[in-house]
């Protein structure tokens, strides 16, 4: 029976294709949460897994549905009781995105000006255009705010202007931005350039704002956890090879040494606390059952003998710690699934037994044949919460037709609902097939006589992959 939810059918193939895309759970939030019918992050999470009601049932909006629906939306209007954000608090624990954030930092006076409501403070810097030919004058800005508490860098607001000590009336008011170029950037622009000029790369989301009749651009600023943000190279003349910037009232400059020291200690409590839960748990384990692995070297040591932790699975120990997984109320639990892996002199692997999700597409895509194909369908139906993924390929391989392979799946340590799920599909009681209109017809019709589309962007292949669900019979020979 069919659970009852608030978020429509549609909204449902929306969302799948926001993800399918690659955005975040907060951005995709943005365009579905409503006073009336809250959406939070979480939720986006169970639709990503397929864990929301029957959601897994639904196929994703194709890219014309999605860049329609992107075009078109028009965000609710703002309350003008939200309240102000306090000027003392973090930063890191609030959305900088949100427009009803957004909206509160302007005013409008007596006269009919728009103005920034906060000025140049430690957390927000003003700026009359944008442009890329020269980036120096935000990128200093954006280190500056990433080093201290986070903020805002506003393009298209007139910057503070003092004649004969008195502040002129100008000051702060919202101009607008004199270009498309800030709202036609691919977000991705923004991130190179910082990825370039900073190590770490400070993060940035970036938003286009109606305020009265003028657009402007916001870039929102998060405190980078692993401060501080340091340029690795030589950009214009506001941004040099090695210096550390930080945002003070009114300016973004070189940083002084009582505030790196400042970061720094707040850095080495930050270590000493994640470490010492690990070091509690080494004390109350003892000597003898307790190693300890050395992700940086690549082993796994009790002190008096150790073992090398092999490249694959070393990446993928990595991957998990640095990855973005599904969010969950509560404590998070990761299991890795592994074997150890003899290895000969040389330091190569003599037989590959552990499989990830990443591992079927990929081996599939070069055609590999793995050692064991078994395990490989066994980490389809185990490990993938619900995703399609290429079994019968590793069946084939295994020799095992399909009641051999639905039996195979009955008999893994998957959850009830997911082992039926794969045998249904193993046995064919379940389908990928999906009808496909409008220009997914003219592929379907290309990889019906045998050729092969030319893939050049994320969406050609989005388009690809719905045209082979479509497929009924096998294709000629490409």
């Amino acid at each position: 029976m069919k659970k009852k939810r608030s978020i429509s059918d549609n909204e449902v193939s929306l969302i799948k294709a926001m993800i399918a895309r690659g955005m975040k759970n907060k951005d995709i939030q943005f365009f579905f949460n409503r006073p009336d019918r809250p959406v939070n992050s979480g939720r986006i999470s169970q639709i990503r897994i397929g864990k929301y009601s029957d959601c897994a049932m639904l196929g994703a909006a194709n890219a014309e549905e999605l860049d329609a629906f992107l075009a078109g939306f028009t965000p609710k209007s703002v309350s003008v009781s939200v309240a102000v954000p306090s000027e003392k608090a973090p930063f890191i624990d609030q959305d900088l995105a949100s427009h009803a954030i957004l909206k509160t930092m302007f005013a409008e006076d007596e006269k009919g000006i728009w103005r920034f409501r906060h000025g140049e403070s430690d957390r927000h810097e003003c700026k009359e255009s944008f442009g890329f030919k020269h980036p120096d004058k935000w990128l200093r800005a954006v280190a500056a705010l990433a080093n201290n508490k986070g903020g805002y860098v506003v393009f298209g607001v007139r910057d503070k202007t003092v004649v004969n000590d008195k502040i002129e009336e100008d000051s702060y008011k919202v101009i607008g931005l004199d270009n498309a170029e800030f709202k036609n950037a691919d977000p991705v622009e923004f991130t190179k350039r910082l990825k370039a000029a900073f190590d770490p790369t400070p993060l940035v989301e970036t938003v286009c704002l109606n305020i009265g009749e003028q657009e402007i651009g916001v870039m929102c600023v998060y405190q980078h956890a692993a401060r501080p943000i340091i340029s690795i190279r030589n950009e214009g003349q506001l941004v040099k090879e090695g210096e550390i910037y930080f945002r003070y009232p009114g300016q973004s400059s070189r940083i002084k040494y009582s505030d790196l020291r400042a970061i720094l200690d707040e850095r080495d409590r930050v270590a000493r606390e994640q470490i010492m839960p690990m070091v509690e748990k080494l004390l109350s384990l003892g000597p003898r059952d307790a190693m300890i692995a050395d992700l940086a070297s690549g082993t796994l040591a009790d002190g008096k003998q150790s073992f090398v932790i092999g490249e694959d699975l070393l990446n993928k120990i990595k991957f998990i710690r640095e990855g973005e997984f599904a969010e969950k109320e509560g404590a998070s639990t990761l299991r890795l699934v592994g074997d150890v892996q003899p290895i000969d002199a040389s330091g190569s692997i003599i037989r590959k037994g552990f499989a990830t999700p990443a591992d079927l597409i990929r081996d599939f895509l070069e055609e590999n044949s793995p050692y064991d194909p078994k395990e490989y369908i066994r980490c389809a139906v185990e490990v993938s919460n619900g995703a399609w993924l290429p079994m019968h390929y590793y069946a084939e391989k295994a020799e095992l037709d399909r009641k051999a392979l639905a039996a195979f799946i009955m008999g893994t340590n998957a959850p009830p609902k997911r082992r039926q799920l794969f045998a249904d599909r193993a046995s064919g009681k379940c389908s990928a097939y999906q009808k496909v209109g409008g220009a997914g017809t003219i592929l379907l019709k290309q990889l019906m006589d045998g050729v092969l589309p030319n893939v050049q962007t994320e969406e050609d292949a989005v388009a690809v992959a719905r045209a082979v669900t479509a497929l009924e019979k096998e294709p000629k020979s490409a």
